[in-house]
């Protein structure tokens, strides 16, 4: 089993199904934080209407590879994690692969190292999983968390399309050798 993280007042719990209604919240919260700066309100709202639904949120406790989690303060979420097994990558690194999903964290815990605890977290369960490689997604425009993904050994292999709204963006896909 993987080990909880805490740092300072910081800790990670697995969260369940029970959890979607702050979950989803959360997720919204920081979405819109993250990136309404740099979408129209209309591509904004398209999204969040068609994937981050209530139904969205508790399909995504149906797949029997995803484990999600939160980072609390003092009891309070303040971001999340999401892993699967997801075989879009698997042209590219074979089938042996991690998804890191999702990793959000509200940007008033960004430098407060949050999102480097789900990190570890998330390769703690890679190294459980014996996983080859862990992969991921993310907007090519999101330099913040470019630059995140970079110090953490992640490189580019790839990139796909994120429909937002009417807006086809493009994200990079990356890749972090395990074994």
């Amino acid at each position: 089993m993987c080990r909880a993280y805490f740092f300072e007042y910081m800790n990670i719990k697995e969260i369940s199904r029970a959890d979607v209604p702050v979950l989803r919240e959360l997720a919204i919260r920081i979405f819109v934080d993250t990136f309404s700066e740099s979408n129209t309100p209309e591509n904004m709202n398209a999204f969040l209407e068609s994937d981050y639904r209530v139904e969205c949120f508790e399909q995504d406790f149906n797949d029997d590879s995803a484990r999600h989690f939160f980072i609390v303060d003092n009891e309070t979420p303040v971001g999340y994690l999401r892993v699967r097994k997801n075989s879009e990558a698997d042209h590219y690194l074979g089938t042996n692969t991690m998804e890191i999903h999702r990793l959000y964290v509200d940007k008033r815990f960004h430098g407060k190292n949050a999102g480097a605890l789900l990190m570890q977290h998330a390769l703690d369960i890679a190294k459980v999983r014996q996983v080859d490689w862990v992969w991921l997604g993310v907007w090519e425009k999101n330099l913040r968390a470019l630059r995140f993904y970079e110090k953490w050994g992640f490189e580019r292999f790839s990139e796909h399309v994120f429909q937002m709204g009417d807006d086809a963006q493009i994200d990079w896909l990356l890749k972090k050798k395990m074994s």
